[in-house]
C-alpha cells in the first residue's frame, strides 16, 4: 500500500536509532507505581528506570512514551530537560482536508508504526550529573567507585543504590573484558494518561455496557503496547528486572462511588420543602453512600477488586489517608521485554487448576510442581474448570521434558474484547472468553484445547526465549508449536497427532504458492493476521520433519533434546539474554545431531515452496528389481491459491510493498523411505538420497512369490475374523490377531444379505485377474512422513484399496483416501467407501471422509448416462442409509434421541449431514428426498436424554437445507407460445411448483430457531449466527426477501460481539448481489469502526472491510455490471426489424471485449483489481467523506488502525502533498506592561481582508498553476526593455575580452581628466533654471511607459545653453572632495571579471576632481558557485522597502540600501564624453538610481547622486553617459506637501555588507518660507 513502502525506510531508521541507544546504555531495572481511577479511566504514576552508562559521554536517553503525559523528570536526583513528542497528537488534520490528503497523515505517525516504533521521549541529562567510572577491586573482583574520598553523602548514596542494582541483577556482567565501567544511573519520570487508544482497554465502564467493570493491558506480540501506559524502553532485546506497585479501590462500589462533593450538589439540586418555616431538602430513600456513577446493586457493589500482575506478590498495604484504596507490590526478577509485562484489574473470581493434579503426580514433580490459577468474571468459574482442565498435566509433561518452568506460578486470565485468542505475559497468559465452552459442548474441545497449550507453551519459547532479529521468529514459532504438538499426541493419542499432522502438511502445500520463505515472513508479521497463521504452521511441520530425519540419522537425537538444551542455555546465561537466532539453532542441531544441516535449513528456512514428485515404477523381471523414476516437478506448479475477497488485502499490501516469492527451488534434497509391499504382505523399506531432479532407482525384490488370489484373501478374512473374535471372548492366542492383521480393515458388510441390502459388488473377474498378476501389493513413497509437498505415485485403484485396509499407518490411509476420491466414480468405490464408513475401528477421521467422499463421487458421475444416474441415486441411497443405520430406529427414517457418550458418533452424525448437502441429481439438483431428509430431522430432533448440547448438530442441519435450497433453485425461465392468430404472442412462466412448498417449509425452520435464539440464548449465539448466514444465502439466491432491516438490528452495539460481525458480515454479501448497495453499506460500516470501542470487533470490521474491497475489486454478478458501465449487459434483438437487431448484438459484442478482458484481469492481477477498485470508488464522494471522517475525527481508533485508513484511501485516491489552510483574518495589537515582567497583549480594530504589498506577477502565476486561489492585488508588470537596448545587450556578450578591457581603459582615460570651471553661484533670492516649480520630482528610472534619462552634470548644462547652474552644486563638489571614491584596499582586491562591464549593471558616478593616479582594475576573488549567486542577486527588480528609522520618506529604499562608496555627485564636462557610446552591460548591472529636477527642456540635465552601490570600475574609470535612457524601473514621485518635510539619507549603506562609514547627509526640498516671509530655494543642509 502507499505508505508502505515509507514504513519499512522508517523501521529500518528506528532500528538504526535503537541500535545506537543500546551501544550507549542499558536498563538494568524498572519500578513503575501506578494509581488507577476506574471512575474517570485514567492513571498517574511514576517509574524509576535504572541505567547502566556504557559510554562516559552519555548526553541523552531515549524512551518509547506515547499517549502519557510526561510531569516532571529527574536524572540522579537533578531535574533534567526533555522533548516528548506523542504521536496520537499528530494525527491532527488542518480544517478542510480531504481523503487526499491521506498520505500526509501516513507520514506523520510513520514512525509510531509497527513493527519497530520509533521512540518519544528524549531526556536531556543536566550538566551537573557525572557519569562515575568504576574499577575492579583487584582483590574481589568488585566494582568501586573511583575518588571515593571526594563524593558528597547523597552522592554516595545515590551510588550505593546503583551498585546495589547491579549487584542484584545478573544481565550485565562487571569483567575486565567488558572495558570501562561506570556507575548506574536512576532516571525518575512522573507521568499521566487522561485518555486511551492504545494499552489500556476498560471494560463495563461506560453508560449502557451492563459487563462488569474491570480493565486489562492488551498484550501485543510485538513493541508499542507497554509504552502506551508508562514510559519504557519499548523494544525487542531490551530486557530488565520490574517491580511494580498499583493503588486501586478495594471493591467495585469504592472504584465508582460518587465524591461527597458531588453528592453535596446533588443534594442541593434535590427537592425542597417547608417544615417549620425552614427550607430543607427531600434526601431520596437511597443513602448517600449508596450513590454510584454506574448502575451497580449492593451484591455487585460489594465485589472485591482483584489485582492479576506478572511477578510475585509481596505485599498489601492499605491506604492511610483513604480506607476504600490499597496497594499491592509485585517483583519480576526474571528479566523481560517491556512488552511482557501487564496486569489486570476486576473483580475477578479465582479457580484453583491444580487441583485437577493426582497426587501420585504430585509427589512424583515434588518441588518442581509449579501452581496453575485461572481468573474469569463472576459466574464462570465452571468454564474455567471444564476449559482448562488438562493444563495441569501439560505443564507436568513440560516440565518432565523441557525443564522447570522459568517463572514461579502460572495464571490464566478470561477477559473479553481481547483481539488474538491469547497474548502471552511473564507468567500469565491473557485469553479470549470465546474459548471458555461448558461440559455439555463438545464441539469446540479440540481447537480451543490447542490454543491453551500453545499459550502455556509460549512461556518457555516466547517469552523466557525470544528471537534475536524479526527474521528468527520463525524458530520461537516453530519450537512452540512442536511443543504444543508433542504434548498433543499425548493427550489426544497417537493417530490424531499423525492425522493434524497430515491435514497441516496439505494445507501448507496449498498455501506455499507464490509466498516469502519462513525467515522472510517474520518482518511481515504485522501486515495481515494470515501471515502469522501461516508462520506458525509452517515452522512447526519443518520442525517436524527435521525430527524425523535426525531420529534416522543418530537414531537418539531429535528436536526434543535439542529444544531442551536451549532452555538450558537460556537459564544458564550462556545464550546471551535469552536472545536465540537461526545460527544458534542451526549449530545447536548440528552439534547434537552430529551431521550438517546447512542444505536443510537453506531449503526449508531460506527457501520457499514444496516439492512436487511425479514417481512411476515397473516390475525387471530377469533383474528382480523395481525401477522407479522419480522426478520433480515443483516448477510446473499449476495450482495456487485464488485471488479472492478473504486474501485480497494481503496481496494487495505485499503487491504493493513489492514482496515477491523467491524463486521456485529446482531441487529439494534429502532422504527418502520408499516401502514396498511385496506378493508375501511383507513390507521392505529402501532409504534413498534424493539429490537430482530426475532420480533413478533400482529397489530389489526379495521375494518369488506373486501376490496372492483373491480366494486365498477371502479364506483369510474367515479366518482372521474369527481369530479376532477368539481374541476377544479368551486372552489365549495373542500370535492369531498379529496373523490376521493382513485383512483387519473395510471387511464388515461382507455377507451376501448385507450387500444385496446395501447394493454393494466386489472386483469383476478381469480386476482380480489383473491383481493376481501383479508382483507387489502397494509401494508407498515418504513412508516416515520426512517430506512436506505432493506426491503422485502411478498405481492402479486395486493398489490403493490395498494400502487403506491393510496399512496401519493413518497417514496412508489418508493418502490412499485422497487418491481414491480422485478416480472416476465407480460402483466399486462406492462400495469401499460404505464400507469404511460403518467400519467402527477406522479412525473418525477417515470415516468422515469416506461420507464426503461418497457424495463427491455420486455428484461428478457422468451426467447423460445410464450408468451415471445409477450412481447419482446410489450415492445418496447409501448416505441415507448409512444415518438411519447409526442414528435411527430399525427400519425407519425416524432418528433416535440424541446419544453422544461416544464423541465418534457426534461426529459422524454432524458429518453425514454435511455430505449428504453436496449431492446432486441429474439436474444438477439437491435430490428432493435429501432435502425433506434435512428439514424432518430439524424437526424431529430430540435431545432430551443427551447429557450435552445438540446446539451444533442444530446448526449444521440448518446450514445443510440452506445450502441445498439454494443449489436446487432456479429461476422461472420466461417460455412463448406463439398465437399465428392472434395480435401477440402469449408470455409464461414455468417454475417448480413441488418446491415452493418445501422452500417455504425450510425458511421458516431457520427462521424459528433465530427467534427462539432471542428468547433462549444458545452457546456463543450458534442459532443467530447460522441463521444469519442462511439468510444472507437464499437472499441472494432470490428466495427470501430482501433481509437488510432485519440484519441491520443484530448490528447495533447492544448485541453480541461474535452476532454483530456475523451481522456485517452477511451485510456486505448482501450488499454485494445488490445493484447501488456499496456506498450505503461501506458508509455505514466505516462509521461503525470509528465508533466501535470493542478491539476485537473493531478488528474484525477491519477484516470484513478489507472483504468488501475485495469484492468490489474482484467483482461479482451486480458489482461487474456497475463497474463495468453496462458493456456485459448490452445488446439483444431489439422490438424493430432483426437486421436492427442484429446489428445491436455486433456491437455489444465488440464493445464488450474490453471489459471482458478487464474482468478477467481484475480476478487475475492485482493491478485490474487496484484498476477495478479505483473505477468503482474514486468517484463516490459519500465513501470519501466517510472514510476521511473515519481516520480523522475517531476517538477511539489506534495508530495501527489510522495507518490501515490510510492504506486503504492510498488504494483508491491519488495523493496530494498540499492542503488548504485556514488561517485566521490579522489585526493590528495593542500591548500593556502590567509590571513584574508581564506582558498582556490585545487584537483591536477591524480584521485586514487586504495584503499590504501586492503580488508579484510572476508569482501569481506559479499559484494558478498549482490550483491556488488568490484574491489580493496584483503588482503591476515592469515592462520590458526596447528592442534597440536588448540588441545591445546581446551584441555586447559577443564582444570578446581583449575588446572589453580596451573600452575600459578608454573609459579611465576619460574619467581621469579633470571637471571643468564652475560657474559662479548666484544670490539666494535669484531662482534658478532647475528651481522653476515647488515641485520636487524623486524618480528611479521611468513610471509605466515613461523613460529614464542618463545623469548630465551641471557643468555641460551651463556650455549648452548658457544658463547658471544650480547654487546647490558648489557645495556638493565642495563635498565631493573630502571623500574618496574607493578606498585602497578594496580596489586592490577587486576581480577584473566583476568589475568588467556587465550585463544589467549601473555605472558608478565619476568624482568632481582628478585623481592623482589611474585606477587599476578591481577584481574580486568569487567562484562559479558565487558569481551565478551575485548575477542571480543583481538581476532581482528593486524592492521598495522603507527604513525603519525613516518611515515617512518617500525616498525608496533601494536608495538607501545600495548606497555607491562614492555619493557626491560630480560635474564632467560633455565634452570628455567617449566618441561611441556606453556598452550598455554597464548600465543593465542593478537598478540605477537617478535624481532629476523638472524641466520643460528636454536636454534638461539631471543630476546622478550615486544612491547604488555596484562591483562596477571606479568612478574615475567610467564616463559620463549619455541621455539615452536604457534602465526600467519604476518611479516615486513625492506630494507636494510632503516634499518639505521628507528627507533622504544617503549616508546608510542599507543590507549589502560591508557597511559603510556615514559621510554626509543629503536632504532635498522645495520651496519654503525664510523668517521674513520670503520664498526662496532651499539650500543643502
Amino acid at each position: 500500500m502507499p505508505g508502505l513502502v515509507e514504513d519499512a525506510v522508517g523501521s529500518t531508521m528506528a532500528m538504526a536509532m535503537v541500535m545506537a541507544m543500546a551501544q550507549e546504555y542499558t536498563i538494568l531495572k524498572q519500578r513503575v507505581d501506578l494509581d488507577v481511577d476506574f471512575a474517570t479511566q485514567t492513571i498517574k504514576g511514576s517509574t524509576e528506570i535504572t541505567l547502566q552508562p556504557l559510554v562516559k559521554e552519555l548526553k541523552r536517553v531515549q524512551l518509547h512514551c506515547r499517549q502519557c503525559r510526561p510531569t516532571s523528570i529527574y536524572a540522579g536526583g537533578i531535574t533534567a530537560k526533555y522533548e516528548y513528542d506523542d504521536p496520537y497528537q499528530r494525527l491532527r488534520m488542518p480544517r478542510g482536508s480531504t481523503v487526499h490528503q491521506h498520505q500526509l497523515l501516513k507520514e506523520k505517525i510513520g514512525r509510531a508504526l509497527h513493527p519497530r516504533p520509533d521512540t518519544e521521549l528524549t531526556v536531556l541529562l543536566p550538566p551537573k550529573l557525572k557519569i562515575q567510572e568504576l574499577h575492579l577491586e583487584p582483590v574481589n573482583a568488585l566494582p568501586r567507585l573511583q575518588h571515593a574520598d571526594t563524593r558528597t553523602p547523597t552522592l554516595q548514596k545515590q551510588e550505593s543504590e546503583a551498585m546495589a542494582a547491579v549487584a542484584e541483577t545478573s544481565t550485565l556482567p562487571i569483567t575486565q573484558s567488558q572495558g570501562p565501567q561506570f556507575a548506574p544511573i536512576k532516571l525518575s519520570i512522573e507521568f499521566e494518561t487522561t485518555s486511551f487508544r492504545d494499552g489500556i482497554h476498560w471494560v463495563g465502564c461506560e453508560d449502557g455496557d451492563k459487563r462488569y467493570p474491570y480493565m486489562y493491558t492488551k498484550a501485543e506480540r510485538w513493541p508499542g503496547n507497554t509504552s502506551c501506559i508508562f514510559p519504557c524502553l519499548d523494544d525487542r532485546t531490551t530486557r530488565c528486572s520490574w517491580d511494580i506497585s498499583i493503588r486501586c479501590a478495594r471493591t467495585l462500589g469504592d472504584a465508582f462511588r460518587v465524591p461527597p462533593s458531588q453528592l453535596d450538589n446533588l443534594a442541593v439540586q434535590g427537592d425542597v420543602a417547608m417544615t417549620n418555616g425552614l427550607e430543607e431538602h427531600v434526601v431520596n430513600s437511597t443513602k448517600a453512600a449508596d450513590q454510584y456513577q454506574i448502575d451497580l446493586s449492593e451484591e455487585d457493589a460489594a465485589l472485591e477488586l482483584a489485582v492479576i500482575c506478572v511477578g510475585d506478590q509481596v505485599e498489601d498495604v492499605i491506604d492511610t489517608e483513604d480506607e476504600t484504596r490499597h496497594t499491592l507490590s509485585f517483583s519480576l526478577n526474571d528479566p523481560v521485554a517491556a512488552r511482557h509485562v501487564g496486569f489486570a484489574i476486576g473483580s475477578f473470581e479465582r479457580i484453583d487448576l491444580t487441583s485437577a493434579r493426582p497426587a501420585e503426580a504430585e509427589e512424583r514433580l515434588g518441588q518442581s510442581a509449579n501452581k496453575i490459577d485461572g481468573f474469569c468474571l463472576p459466574g464462570r468459574g465452571d468454564e474455567v474448570r471444564n476449559t482448562c482442565f488438562p493444563m495441569t498435566r501439560a505443564m507436568d509433561f513440560f516440565a518432565l521434558t523441557y525443564g522447570s518452568f522459568p517463572f514461579h506460578t502460572y495464571q490464566m486470565l478470561f477477559v473479553d474484547d481481547l483481539i488474538p485468542d491469547t497474548a502471552p505475559c511473564a507468567g500469565l497468559s491473557l485469553c479470549n472468553s470465546h474459548l471458555l465452552f461448558p461440559e455439555t459442548i463438545i464441539e469446540p474441545m479440540d481447537r480451543n484445547t490447542r490454543v491453551l497449550i500453545r499459550a502455556l507453551a509460549d512461556q518457555w519459547v516466547g517469552v523466557s526465549v525470544i528471537a534475536k532479529e524479526a527474521a528468527d521468529a520463525w524458530a520461537i514459532s516453530g519450537i512452540a508449536g512442536y511443543m504444543s504438538e508433542c504434548f498433543g499426541k499425548v493427550l489426544f493419542g497417537n493417530n490424531d497427532y499423525r492425522w493434524q499432522q497430515k491435514l497441516a502438511a496439505e494445507k501448507v502445500y496449498e498455501l506455499d504458492a507464490d509466498r516469502p520463505s519462513l525467515s522472510e515472513h517474520g518482518p511481515l508479521l504485522h501486515l495481515d493476521p494470515s501471515v502469522r497463521s501461516f508462520l506458525d504452521l509452517k515452522s512447526a511441520l519443518v520442525l517436524f520433519i527435521l525430527d524425523r530425519r535426525l531420529i534416522k540419522s543418530s537414531g537418539v537425537t531429535g528436536v526434543q533434546r535439542i529444544v531442551n538444551r536451549i532452555f538450558m542455555a537460556a537459564k544458564s546465561g550462556s545464550l546471551e539474554n535469552g536472545l536465540l537466532s537461526t545460527a544458534d539453532f542451526q549449530r545447536q542441531c548440528e552439534k547434537l545431531g552430529h551431521s550438517k544441516l546447512e542444505s536443510f535449513f537453506t531449503q526449508w528456512v531460506k527457501g520457499a515452496g514444496c516439492p512436487i514428485f511425479h514417481a512411476t515404477q515397473k516390475f525387471n523381471k530377469k533383474k528382480l528389481v523395481v525401477e522407479m523414476v522419480i522426478t520433480q516437478r515443483q516448477l510446473e506448479r499449476q495450482t495456487k491459491p485464488a485471488f479472492a475477497p478473504g486474501n485480497f488485502m494481503r496481496e494487495i499490501k505485499e503487491f504493493m510493498l513489492d514482496i515477491w516469492a523467491p524463486p521456485i527451488q529446482p531441487v529439494f534434497t534429502g532422504p527418502m523411505t520408499i516401502r514396498i509391499h511385496e506378493a508375501d504382505g511383507t513390507p521392505y523399506e529402501h532409504i534413498v538420497e534424493i539429490k537430482e531432479a530426475v532420480t533413478k532407482l533400482e529397489i530389489p525384490y526379495n521375494t518369488k512369490y506373486k501376490r496372492l488370489k483373491r480366494s486365498r484373501r477371502q479364506k483369510d478374512r474367515i479366518v482372521s475374523s474369527e481369530a479376532l473374535a477368539n481374541a476377544n471372548n479368551e486372552n489365549t492366542g495373542a500370535a492369531n490377531p498379529e496373523d490376521s492383521l493382513l485383512y483387519c480393515l473395510g471387511d464388515n458388510l461382507s455377507t451376501p444379505e448385507e450387500a444385496t441390502a446395501w447394493n454393494l459388488v466386489d472386483w469383476s473377474a478381469d480386476d482380480e485377474s489383473h491383481m493376481g498378476q501383479e508382483n507387489f501389493e502397494w509401494i508407498r513413497m515418504d513412508a516416515d512422513f520426512e517430506w512436506l509437498g505432493k506426491i503422485h505415485l502411478n498405481m492402479p485403484l486395486y493398489m490403493y484399496v490395498s494400502q487403506m485396509q491393510q496399512d496401519r499407518d493413518l497417514v496412508a490411509q489418508y493418502e490412499s483416501m485422497v487418491k481414491l476420491m480422485s478416480f472416476n466414480p465407480h460402483h466399486v468405490s462406492l462400495s469401499i467407501l460404505v464400507r469404511t464408513l460403518m467400519d467402527r475401528r477406522y479412525f473418525h477421521g477417515m470415516r468422515t471422509m469416506a461420507a464426503e467422499g461418497i457424495a463427491i463421487l455420486a455428484a461428478g458421475a457422468k451426467k447423460g448416462t445410464e450408468e451415471g444416474s445409477k450412481l447419482r441415486e446410489l450415492g445418496t441411497f447409501h448416505l441415507q442409509k448409512a444415518f438411519e443405520e447409526l442414528f435411527c430406529f430399525p427400519g425407519e427414517s425416524m432418528p433416535r434421541p440424541n446419544d453422544w457418550s461416544n464423541r465418534v458418533d457426534f461426529l459422524l452424525q454432524c458429518a453425514i449431514p454435511r455430505a449428504m448437502a453436496k449431492l446432486r441429481d441429474v439436474e444438477e439438483k439437491v435430490p428432493l428426498a435429501t432435502r425433506q431428509f434435512f428439514l424432518e430431522k430439524l424437526r424431529f430432533n430430540d435431545n432430551s436424554d443427551n447429557p450435552y448440547s445438540d446446539t451444533h448438530y442444530i446448526t449444521t442441519l440448518m446450514t445443510c437445507l440452506a445450502d441445498s435450497l439454494v443449489a436446487s433453485h432456479h429461476e422461472a425461465q420466461p417460455t412463448y407460445t406463439f398465437n399465428f392468430g392472434g395480435d401477440s404472442d402469449d408470455v409464461m412462466e414455468t417454475a417448480n411448483i413441488e418446491d415452493e412448498p418445501l422452500e417455504a417449509d425450510g425458511i421458516n425452520a431457520i427462521e424459528r430457531y433465530r427467534r427462539m435464539d432471542e428468547w433462549d440464548p444458545s452457546y456463543h449465539n450458534n442459532y443467530s449466527l447460522t441463521a444469519l448466514f442462511c439468510l444472507q444465502k437464499l437472499t441472494r439466491a432470490g428466495m427470501a426477501k430482501d433481509k437488510i432491516a432485519e440484519v441491520l438490528q443484530y448490528t447495533r452495539a447492544s448485541n453480541a460481539d461474535l452476532v454483530r460481525v456475523r451481522a456485517f458480515r452477511c451485510l456486505v454479501e448482501i450488499a454485494g448481489g445488490q445493484s447501488g448497495k456499496w456506498t450505503t453499506v461501506l458508509r455505514y460500516l466505516l462509521h461503525s469502526i470509528a465508533e466501535e470501542r470493542s478491539p476485537w470487533v473493531r478488528e474484525r470490521l477491519m477484516g470484513v472491510l478489507g472483504e468488501a474491497l475485495g469484492r468490489i475489486a474482484l467483482g461479482s454478478d451486480s458489482t461487474s455490471a456497475e463497474i463495468g458501465g453496462g458493456a456485459l449487459t448490452g445488446g439483444g434483438v431489439g422490438e424493430g426489424e432483426g437486421e436492427e437487431g442484429l446489428l445491436l448484438l455486433e456491437e455489444s459484442s465488440a464493445g464488450s471485449a474490453e471489459a471482458r478482458h478487464r474482468e478477467a484481469s481484475r480476478r487475475t492481477s492485482p493491478e485490474g483489481a487496484l484498476a477495478a477498485l479505483k473505477f468503482a470508488l474514486e468517484g463516490e464522494d459519500v465513501v470519501k467523506a466517510a472514510l476521511w471522517e473515519a481516520a480523522t475525527t475517531s476517538g477511539v481508533l489506534t495508530l495501527g488502525d489510522v495507518a490501515a485508513m490510510c492504506d486503504i484511501a492510498g488504494l483508491i485516491y491519488k495523493p496530494i502533498t498540499s492542503s488548504i489552510v485556514i488561517l485566521r483574518l490579522p489585526r493590528m495589537w495593542r500591548v500593556k506592561r502590567e509590571g513584574k515582567g508581564t506582558m498582556r497583549f490585545q487584537a483591536y480594530g477591524p480584521y485586514r481582508s487586504q495584503p499590504r504589498k501586492p503580488l508579484e506577477e510572476e508569482d501569481h502565476q506559479q499559484l494558478a498553476a498549482l490550483g491556488l486561489r488568490y484574491t489580493g492585488p496584483i503588482a503591476t508588470p515592469t515592462p520590458e526593455p526596447p528592442a534597440e537596448l536588448r540588441r545591445r545587450q546581446s551584441s555586447l556578450e559577443d564582444i570578446p575580452l581583449a575588446m572589453r578591457k580596451q573600452l575600459q581603459a578608454s573609459q579611465q582615460r576619460q574619467g581621469s581628466m579633470g571637471p571643468p570651471p564652475t560657474p559662479a553661484v548666484q544670490s539666494l533670492g535669484t531662482p534658478t533654471p532647475t528651481m522653476e516649480k515647488p515641485i520636487i520630482k524623486l524618480k528611479l528610472g521611468g513610471a509605466a511607459g515613461e523613460k529614464r534619462k542618463a545623469s548630465i552634470d551641471l557643468a555641460s548644462t551651463v556650455q549648452q545653453d548658457g544658463r547658471a547652474g544650480s547654487p546647490k552644486a558648489p557645495k556638493l563638489s565642495i563635498s565631493a572632495g573630502a571623500g574618496r571614491a574607493q578606498s585602497p584596499k578594496s580596489a586592490t582586491h577587486r576581480n577584473p571579471s566583476v568589475a568588467a562591464p556587465r550585463r544589467g549593471s549601473t555605472p558608478a558616478i565619476a568624482t568632481g576632481k582628478a585623481v592623482k593616479k589611474q585606477s587599476a582594475v578591481i577584481r574580486l576573488p568569487l567562484n562559479i558557485g558565487s558569481q551565478a549567486k551575485v548575477r542571480e542577486i543583481l538581476s532581482l527588480p528593486p524592492k521598495p522597502t522603507f527604513s525603519a528609522a525613516r518611515r515617512k520618506s518617500a525616498v525608496p529604499a533601494e536608495i538607501k540600501q545600495e548606497v555607491s562608496r562614492s555619493i557626491t555627485p560630480t560635474q564632467i564636462p560633455a565634452a570628455t564624453s567617449p566618441s561611441f557610446p556606453p556598452p550598455p552591460s554597464t548600465l543593465l548591472h542593478s537598478p540605477s538610481t537617478s535624481f532629476g529636477f523638472s524641466s520643460p527642456q528636454q536636454t534638461q540635465p539631471q543630476m546622478n547622486l550615486g544612491a547604488f552601490r555596484s562591483y562596477a570600475p571606479l568612478p574615475s574609470a567610467i564616463p559620463a553617459t549619455s541621455a539615452e535612457p536604457v534602465v526600467k524601473s519604476e518611479a516615486i514621485v513625492a506630494d507636494q506637501q510632503s516634499a518639505d518635510s521628507k528627507s533622504l539619507s544617503m549616508g546608510d549603506a542599507g543590507d549589502m555588507p560591508p557597511p559603510l562609514k556615514k559621510k554626509f547627509t543629503l536632504k532635498l526640498g522645495g520651496h519654503r518660507k525664510s523668517v521674513n516671509g520670503s520664498t526662496g530655494a532651499g539650500s543643502p543642509q
